[in-house]
């Protein structure tokens, strides 16, 4: 059992009510969500399609605060079941999931970020006396030179840890270099970009969230989450996204590993007959991955027989300098910090629950304990 510090790479919080969100709009927003007459106003999220879960809620049960609200909109339940249960030294607040920024109208996305970032810093990083809780940027992507600028404004904070991209309204992926200003950003102010799992591109108002046509049940849904976030990768790599700004670092958040291997063999197999279309992509993608990129370990996937999993990720090596531990809590299938401890080396764990994390977020070590496995 590995005993030693851990750092949460993905932690879901969110509001009670949407009216939260609401009081931070300016007032020209405001009174174009509660539209005058009969009560009815409009939404502060985007519409898209709904994938019902099977057993009712995506959330664990046991999650929802006794006091009312949705799961995670409670820091005193989101203290008692995770921060203070395990060695929780910092855990990085993702949303639920930050969906906000492909609403159609970009104007009125890019209000609803700056209402849920100030919200946010306000009410968790400095409402809350607790040095463990760290946010993230939600970044308007819609725009890319305005999200560069809220990137600068909300990114002073100093328990800001990270800049989020979420769902994709502007349709292209995220190494585009329509959103390199995001990065210039990211890259000045010392925070690494994280993409979550569901980057699927926005169009007409409907999530695209799979190629060959959207899923048409949650089974799917679920199973082919990796696809954009693959998409949105080699982007990265291919538009040089690292040779432009080469103290950049990229997680990626809640889409699975095996599929790396893969992609990246293949990434570097093309590489040396195709890269004449990108002067900007001088080395193996690979070796850029290797040196910027790293990745979530929720949602490790469960292979047939426990030794397969290790198997293909040996076979890529250097695995345990990429991996991240997350938990992704308070969602049905979040993993226990425990669980990781039965999946991967005992080797690994100090680097995957707490070291690599560190290093990409810039957090300076707080920990005098022994960080043994033991």
């Amino acid at each position: 059992m590995y005993r030693g510090p851990i750092i949460d790479s993905d932690v879901h919080h969110t509001w009670r009510s949407d009216e939260e969100i609401i009081e931070y709009l300016p007032k020209r927003w405001r009174e174009f969500v509660f539209l005058p007459g009969d009560g009815r106003r409009n939404s502060i999220h985007p519409s898209g399609l709904s994938y019902p879960h099977p057993r009712g809620v995506n959330k664990r049960l046991d999650t929802y605060p006794p006091a009312g609200g949705p799961p995670g909109s409670d820091y005193a339940t989101l203290r008692k079941q995770l921060l203070d249960p395990f060695r929780i030294e910092a855990a990085i607040l993702d949303f639920d999931v930050g969906m906000n920024a492909a609403l159609t109208n970009p104007y009125f996305a890019h209000a609803v970020v700056q209402a849920i970032n100030d919200w946010t810093v306000d009410c968790w990083l400095d409402g809350i006396d607790d040095p463990r809780v760290y946010g993230a940027v939600l970044v308007p992507s819609q725009l890319p030179d305005e999200a560069a600028k809220e990137i600068r404004r909300v990114g002073k904070h100093p328990k800001i840890a990270e800049a989020l991209l979420t769902w994709n309204g502007l349709g292209k992926p995220f190494g585009h270099p329509l959103y390199h200003p995001i990065y210039d950003a990211c890259q000045e102010m010392g925070l690494p970009v994280a993409i979550h799992g569901q980057g699927g591109e926005v169009s007409g108002g409907v999530a695209a969230t799979a190629a060959g046509g959207n899923p048409n049940s949650r089974l799917e849904f679920h199973t082919l989450l990796l696809q954009p976030t693959m998409h949105h990768l080699a982007s990265f790599l291919v538009h040089g996204v690292f040779e432009k700004f080469p103290r950049l670092k990229l997680l990626i958040i809640e889409t699975g590993v095996v599929w790396v291997p893969w992609l990246m063999w293949s990434l570097d197999r093309h590489y040396r007959l195709l890269r004449h279309e990108s002067d900007l992509i001088r080395r193996l993608p690979s070796e850029y991955f290797r040196e910027h990129v790293r990745l979530t370990t929720q949602p490790l996937e469960v292979t047939p027989h426990a030794d397969q999993l290790l198997e293909l990720l040996e076979s890529f090596g250097g695995m345990e300098d990429i991996l991240c531990f997350a938990s992704d809590y308070p969602h049905w299938d979040a993993d226990s910090p425990k669980y990781i401890s039965s999946r991967l080396p005992q080797s690994w764990l100090p680097k995957v629950y707490y070291e690599n994390a560190r290093e990409l977020y810039g957090l300076s070590s707080v920990i005098t304990a022994e960080t043994t496995v033991n």
